[in-house]
């Protein structure tokens, strides 16, 4: 955690609760402001931005789930963690407030030390995955997949202490990207690491805003391709004929650059890369950063059965994805169709979930969503999943504008 003291704020109107709290949470190095009613308590929180609140539901003025919906729907203030205390244990409750975007429900009498244990969990250090883009191959904007996303890969890594936006593909993801950039930052100092120039994944590129602001700075990387190094390939896309911006018409400072494989050190991060099984030169990401890996594989096909799969190949992957906090794969089929898809460069889901417990991965997400998956679909699939016996901790599927969070030890 930051040296710099956290901020509590609680809104109860039991008094004694209130100064019990504050004696607790003060004595374990918080600051702590509180309030007895609902009235004015959200223009509290959006004047002074405390980096926790607590909650109760009822209230005699009004109901604490209101403001709470409030902050998860601010811009500016939904990454606040909102912890629910309540006297009042109805299930149908803990849904609702879970639904509002609480991030923990607790009920009164609560262990102090639980308290200020998860109050800890929550405010430290954490390094942040945001999916702006999950979609494999093609935009898909029906109604119909509009719940986890049409936008194609692009993903967002946040690591604290670096200023620098790190991005990864620039699938048409990144236009919402750059839209949110441009209206939060007043100069954008961006390393755009991109897997492979499919057309999926550099789709975005040319409406990504802070190409075309003059105070930016923009380091975009590839590996080299036969074709052409990162330079050449990437500026082809936006040449006259296919489009009516060229290179040269871009204002910000960009540079292009060739991504080696080998462990490229930053400032407070590194970057390397091994080929996937993908046509064209393709990169498995891994970033390394305050002890903690996580590897972005957005294509990559492992083959059902996999005899017929090189298996030094299998190991090398293994090797490289050991232990890693997070895995980031492709999951795009299923065993029930991948066979009409063999040898398209992307895999069966079953055999992502097989990778991932070989590597002893903590947690994973299935990416690149086919484009005729439905909502319905994938929400099929993730009952399916909660019904696999497996060793992970999590297996999720990758949502646009989910955050994943890694707490820094």
């Amino acid at each position: 955690m930051s040296t710099t003291k956290k901020s509590i704020f609680m809104v109860d109107d039991d008094i004694a609760i209130c100064e019990l709290v504050n004696i607790i949470l003060t004595s374990a190095g918080f600051n702590f402001d509180s309030q007895n009613k609902v009235y004015g308590s959200f223009e509290h929180i959006k004047a002074h931005k405390p980096d926790l609140v607590l909650l109760d539901l009822h209230l005699p003025d009004g109901n604490g789930l209101n403001i709470c919906k409030k902050i998860k729907t601010s811009e500016e203030l939904k990454h606040i963690p909102v912890i629910i205390l309540t006297t009042r244990e109805f299930n149908i409750e803990k849904e609702v407030a879970y639904e509002a975007g609480a991030d923990l429900f607790m009920s009164k009498p609560f262990d102090k030390d639980e308290l200020v244990q998860f109050i800890k969990s929550y405010l430290s250090d954490k390094i942040e995955v945001k999916f702006w883009g999950v979609r494999g191959s093609t935009p898909t904007p029906e109604a119909d997949k509009m719940r986890y996303g049409g936008n194609t890969p692009c993903v967002q890594i946040t690591i604290p202490g670096v200023d620098e936006t790190l991005i990864f593909d620039a699938g048409t993801g990144i236009r919402n990207l750059g839209d949110h950039l441009v209206r939060t930052k007043k100069a954008i100092n961006a390393k755009l690491f991109i897997t492979h120039p499919h057309w999926d994944h550099i789709q975005g590129l040319p409406f990504f805003k802070p190409l075309y602001g003059p105070d930016n700075h923009i380091r975009i990387s590839m590996p080299e391709q036969l074709e052409g190094n990162c330079k050449q390939v990437l500026s082809g896309q936006m040449q006259y004929t296919y489009f009516p911006v060229t290179p040269k018409m871009l204002i910000a400072d960009v540079q292009f650059e060739d991504q080696l494989p080998e462990e490229t050190t930053y400032d407070s991060y590194s970057i390397s890369f091994i080929l996937a099984n993908h046509p064209t030169n393709t990169a498995i990401y891994k970033i390394k950063a305050h002890g903690k890996t996580i590897i972005y594989a957005p294509d990559n096909e492992l083959i059902a059965k996999q005899a017929v799969q090189d298996s030094s190949f299998l190991g090398h992957l293994v090797d490289f994805c050991a232990n890693a906090e997070l895995l980031i794969h492709d999951a795009q089929y299923a065993y029930e169709n991948y066979d009409q898809f063999r040898s398209w460069g992307h895999s069966p889901w079953q055999e992502t979930l097989k990778i991932a417990e070989l590597a002893k991965v903590k947690d994973l997400v299935f990416f690149s969503h086919d484009p005729s998956s439905t909502d319905s679909y994938l929400d099929g699939l993730n009952i399916r999943l909660k019904k696999t016996d497996n060793s992970l901790n999590n297996i999720k599927l990758a949502k646009e504008l989910s955050v994943i969070k890694i707490a820094i030890d």
